[in-house]
């Protein structure tokens, strides 16, 4: 059991990693993008533009969490049992599952919003 713990929180660890680096590389893209249709870098760095975007990127993680959480509750599998005509039942083995998935995006918001504090103190 121990090892399953391990392996799972090793797994959530590249999967954070992985999300965090694209998290950045869109937002180097956004920042060559803004360079390039003539905004002043040191502008850019100085308007507090990077800490403004990762707060918006947190906010943008706990919504997803927050909609992956909610899609195995009760009422979101009833509205599915009635659009889809199907006899699919809620559980709370499907609840548990969809708390933990959305246990990743909570913490890759809470480390984003870590990250918008560093870059907010640095100033860029």
């Amino acid at each position: 059991m121990n090892c399953m713990v391990q392996l799972s929180l090793g797994a959530t660890l590249v999967w954070l990693l992985k999300v965090n680096l694209l998290v950045w590389v869109i937002n180097a893209i956004l920042f060559a993008i803004l360079v390039l249709l003539g905004s002043s870098p040191t502008g850019l760095l100085s308007s507090g533009l990077f800490s403004k975007l990762t707060l918006f990127e947190t906010g943008i993680a706990l919504v997803v969490a927050g909609a992956v959480a909610f899609s195995g509750s009760a009422s979101a599998s009833k509205t599915r049992e009635y659009v889809r005509k199907s006899d699919e039942q809620w559980s709370i083995d499907k609840l548990r599952k969809s708390e933990k998935r959305a246990n990743k995006y909570i913490v890759m918001a809470i480390v984003i919003f870590a990250e918008s504090i560093v870059v907010s103190l640095l100033g860029v």
